[in-house]
């Protein structure tokens, strides 16, 4: 995008005159969104002519560009104020790298930051229950709904298709996966996608200080950037249930239908963002990035009465070895139950070490891999996970009711949402393989 397209900080300082907030956020926003695409385009083009570092006018203009960028964060950080902790989120999220991307943490609710961005309205009342909807639909019972869904049930959510649950109560199911999934309890960062594509630019290399004689040269250093780029990809399932189940329910179901479907995105959440395949259309896990240290153990592997608590301590090492600073542990109950059972030579339960990081035991981790001979063994996963991107396009989930069972007396939940999953960088993690019971 040419320079002088883009407006500048100083044009969007003050609201415009007639111009409501949200819309004035919404410039600056796409001020923001031109600058980075401008930096990005500076990047490509050195890529392009076969340069990995930037000349002396590239870098200027890239500085020029990043300069603006600094100037709209601030005015958005000034004028948003729920927004600025989500800006200024992570020591080494990007965020603290030149763009300024919407970065939620686990304590951050995706249904807030869809209400903020117009992709409902926020009247800050009650909360749309699916369980609720679910039965008034089936039954046409209206006992025991709140204010907002009387008023949902008004607007008429009927499709050629059955009906389907209002923007809000999608994305409050969206957070009870992302509290119930164990790599968001770990600290993954999700990333709204407000387009089918979005690159996060992050930084690759940085020059360093040196100590000089005088009148001698200052040692030079060179910025360098690339980005991942997260794009949507669907994942959808369906769930059946008898209409008598509902039908003849106390409003208990209301709570069981939601956990439920929030317990089944999150495991499905778990087990892609571990070990995703990256083949089309399943997005690509830890355990199959680049740049993630994998820890073998012997050729076959090893008993966990053999490594004990020196697996995690090694391989919390290993991430910092990178520059990274883990935070969690994701493992199998297995291994959790192995490490709980470790004792000494006279017979007693041994103590864990100081200094280990909470560990987030999930059955999506396998216990049955295939090492040299060994068809039993499991995996362990250590890292700084913030810098693992989960990107949910904005929509965010649909769910809808259908009623094509109807002839054997059932209705059904026909769930999908589009996501992605990234590494900010691989080297803050580590996976420890082939360990057995």
């Amino acid at each position: 995008m040419p320079t002088n397209t883009i407006t500048p900080a100083a044009d969007l300082r003050e609201q415009p005159q007639g111009l409501g907030h949200a819309a004035w956020m919404g410039q600056v926003r796409q001020a923001m969104s031109d600058r980075q695409d401008a930096m990005q385009a500076v990047i490509d083009a050195a890529d392009a002519a076969g340069r990995s570092n930037l000349l002396a006018s590239e870098q200027r203009e890239f500085d020029g560009h990043q300069d603006e960028l600094r100037r709209l964060t601030a005015i958005y950080q000034a004028n948003e104020v729920d927004y600025r902790q989500v800006i200024m989120t992570g020591g080494t999220a990007p965020t603290d790298r030149g763009d300024e991307l919407p970065l939620l943490t686990r304590s951050q609710s995706f249904a807030d930051w869809t209400a903020r961005h117009g992709h409902r309205a926020d009247d800050g009342q009650d909360e749309v229950r699916l369980g609720a909807l679910l039965r008034t639909w089936v039954t046409g019972r209206r006992d025991g709904l709140n204010d907002a869904e009387l008023r949902a049930m008004a607007e008429g959510t009927a499709t050629a298709g059955g009906h389907l649950v209002p923007t809000p109560t999608a994305a409050q199911l969206i957070d009870k996966a992302r509290n119930t999934a164990r790599v968001f309890q770990a600290g993954v960062t999700t990333v709204p996608m407000d387009a089918a594509t979005l690159k996060v630019p992050r930084l690759t290399g940085t020059s360093a200080p040196a100590w000089r004689n005088e009148n001698a040269a200052v040692a030079e250093g060179d910025l360098t950037l690339d980005s991942v780029t997260l794009t949507a990809r669907s994942m959808a399932f369906l769930v059946k249930m008898s209409r008598e189940l509902i039908e003849d329910s106390s409003p208990n179901i209301v709570n069981v239908v939601e956990a439920d479907l929030a317990a089944q995105v999150a495991l499905e959440l778990d087990r892609v963002a571990l070990r995703g395949s990256g083949t089309a259309p399943e997005p690509r896990g830890v355990r199959n990035q680049t740049g993630v240290t994998l820890i073998a153990h012997g050729a076959n592997g090893d008993t966990i009465a053999n490594l004990q608590y020196d697996m995690l301590i090694d391989a919390q090492a290993a991430v910092r070895a990178q520059n990274f600073e883990p935070n969690a542990v994701i493992d199998a109950p297995r291994t959790e139950q192995g490490l709980a059972k470790l004792k000494d030579l006279n017979g007693q339960y041994i103590q864990p070490p100081q200094g280990l990081l909470p560990r987030y035991p999930t059955n999506q981790v396998p216990i049955n891999l295939t090492v040299g001979t060994s068809t039993d063994t499991s995996e362990v996963y250590t890292g700084q996970w913030d810098q693992l991107y989960f990107g949910l396009r904005t929509g965010p989930m649909t769910i809808q009711l259908v009623e094509r069972y109807a002839d054997v007396g059932q209705v059904a939940l026909l769930i999908w949402m589009r996501g992605d999953i990234a590494l900010a960088h691989g080297e803050a993690f580590a996976v420890d393989t082939g360990v057995r019971a």
